[in-house]
């Protein structure tokens, strides 16, 4: 398997997640107290601002903080080892002498993305939960 499409394929399931969880977010705050958020950000804005509001500034902060990750290492991703397999990434890693800022990139990226992917779905799971 490539490690490109596993970089790829983490990016698009951090949008989708982010995207599933605003989605039902607000329709939650439709139809329940806003207390019932989990996520801690959107509870930290809403000190500020409405639920409908703070959830809609986290929706745009992590997705733009998704695509800016994606487009700031998609050159890196063209290089040897990045543009192989798994294994190849694997044997770099594991033989790599120095640390590389594009190695850095990318395995931040890959970090930010499983982050935002467990956050998200967490709390789409749990609205989905409420609203069933």
């Amino acid at each position: 398997m490539r490690f490109k499409m596993v970089f790829k394929a983490l990016f698009i399931l951090a949008v989708l997640a982010d995207i599933m969880d605003y989605f039902i977010t607000q329709m939650g705050f439709e139809s329940f107290s806003s207390g019932l958020e989990t996520n801690q950000y959107v509870r930290l804005m809403m000190q500020w601002v409405n639920p409908y509001l703070a959830s809609t500034i986290v929706f745009l902060v992590t997705l733009g903080l998704i695509i800016g990750a994606e487009r700031l290492s998609k050159g890196y991703l063209n290089d040897i080892p990045y543009s192989g397999g798994l294994r190849d990434v694997g044997e770099y890693l594991w033989r790599g002498g120095t640390i590389k800022i594009r190695d850095l990139i990318i395995f931040a990226s890959l970090i930010l993305y499983v982050i935002f992917i467990h956050m998200h779905l967490s709390g789409f799971l749990s609205w989905l939960s409420i609203l069933t």
